[in-house]
């Protein structure tokens, strides 16, 4: 155990304070006069919080270095135990008197007392049938204490870009506040101001965590490395060195217990090859029963089909049925219409017919008046002949216009007929 002072020489709070005070009295007493340090390790407030968590890690990384190169420094102190053979159980106890002369001489270490936590339990136990699974617990426990040993490196890990992000919001925040349009020179300088601080603590952030978290791998890969050798060496010393003897009071009731094992191991592989013979039964039903479905629902589906298939058929069949009664009658409604329009057509050609038979007639009437009329024209020629020689020209003028009369009436009644 630690006494109070050992605890605070080895505090890291402390070495990182100390390291802080380091790094900034130079700076602020003028004898750094860098201006890149300046600007980016004391240039705002979360600068000073970043660059200090960063020395806080850092020395809790160093403090963890030297803790290892001691350690590996005693190591080099084995083997502490005598080289005995195949020793007695009993031999524990001499064995912890040289382990506590030994840590008077060298002082204690993570071996001295790993070897100490593995003597008491074979001591206790009176047997050291168990000392591997105990020896492979304690090197468990030794890497998770290492493991643990880290948590406070990465919560410091975490925190530095955080604080960086942090820096960068109040950077920009501030630069805004800062934006007046009404005096544009002043307002871009304060502007250009704030925008510096967010992107360099962020820049630091950055910076300072991806150097601690190298610093931290180099570390913890080191001291993996000397639990894995402290394991090797408490292997050395102590497996294989105890006789895996029982005490003699034993023997009756490990022997007991030993043919109930027996007895329990055989009923359990009867059980298990019976229960392989029924699994057996169950899973060749299984598949009966598997096959006798599969052929029940491809008859099922086959009917199905069918069904659907003689339904889909008839409801064709009566489709085209219908289709084809729609189509009978249009049909017939287009023959009707043809009929009636070749009856008209008929009756129209029966009309003209009768009125060609009308104008024939008609014709004939006029031909047969033309007829008359040259009958009469030749009558005339010789009544004028007659009236020439009988030389009565009245009564030549009276029969020209009884004559002349008498066409106009025929001319007027074959003019009536043809009407």
């Amino acid at each position: 155990m630690k006494t109070a002072f050992q605890k605070i020489i080895t505090s890291p709070l402390l070495w990182g304070g100390l390291l802080s005070f380091g790094f900034y009295f130079p700076i602020h007493n003028g004898f750094i006069n860098q201006p890149l340090i300046t600007r980016y390790f004391a240039g705002h407030p979360v600068e000073y919080i970043t660059t200090i968590m960063f020395f806080i890690g850092i020395a809790i990384l160093g403090i963890k270095y030297l803790h290892i190169l001691f350690q590996q420094h005693l190591l080099r102190q084995s083997p502490i135990l005598e080289p005995d053979h195949k020793v007695d159980v009993r031999y524990a106890d001499r064995y912890l008197d040289t382990l506590l002369r030994h840590e008077k001489k060298y002082g204690s270490s993570i071996l001295t007392r790993r070897l100490r936590l593995a003597l008491n339990f074979v001591r206790r136990c009176g047997s050291a049938e168990e000392l591997d699974t105990e020896l492979r617990y304690l090197s468990d426990e030794d890497a998770a204490q290492a493991d643990a040993d880290y948590g406070l490196v990465r919560l410091i890990l975490w925190a530095v870009p955080m604080l960086g992000f942090l820096g960068t919001v109040i950077g920009i925040t501030t630069a805004l506040d800062n934006l007046d349009l009404n005096t544009i020179n002043e307002s871009s300088r304060k502007l250009s101001e704030g925008l510096a601080v967010a992107f360099d603590t962020t820049g630091l952030a950055i910076a300072l965590d991806v150097a601690l978290f190298f610093i931290q791998f180099i570390v913890y890969r080191k001291e993996n490395n000397l639990i894995w050798e402290i394991g090797k060496r408490t292997d050395d010393e102590l497996r294989g060195r105890f006789e895996l003897g029982i005490r003699s009071e034993d023997n009756t009731q490990i022997t007991a217990v030993r043919k109930m094992l027996e007895t329990v191991i055989t009923s359990l592989e009867q059980l298990t090859v019976r229960q392989s013979k029924i699994w057996e039964q169950s899973m060749t039903a299984a598949n009966q029963k598997f096959s006798q479905l599969t052929e029940q629902n491809a008859e099922v589906l086959k009917s199905s089909l069918l069904s659907a298939l003689d339904e889909s058929l008839s409801h064709h069949a009566q489709s085209l049925v219908h289709a084809e009664s729609q189509l009978m009658e249009r049909a017939r409604e287009s023959t009707l219409k043809f009929s009636d329009a070749l009856k008209q057509n008929a009756a129209g050609l029966l009309s003209l017919q009768e009125e060609t038979v009308r104008q024939t007639e008609a014709l004939r009437n006029v031909i047969g008046t033309s007829t008359q009329l040259i009958k009469l024209e030749e009558r005339l020629h010789e009544n004028l002949a007659a009236l020439a020689q009988v030389g009565n020209f009245e009564e030549t003028v009276n029969s020209l216009a009884a004559t002349i009369h008498l066409l106009n009436g025929r001319h007027h009644f074959g003019e009536y007929k043809r009407a």
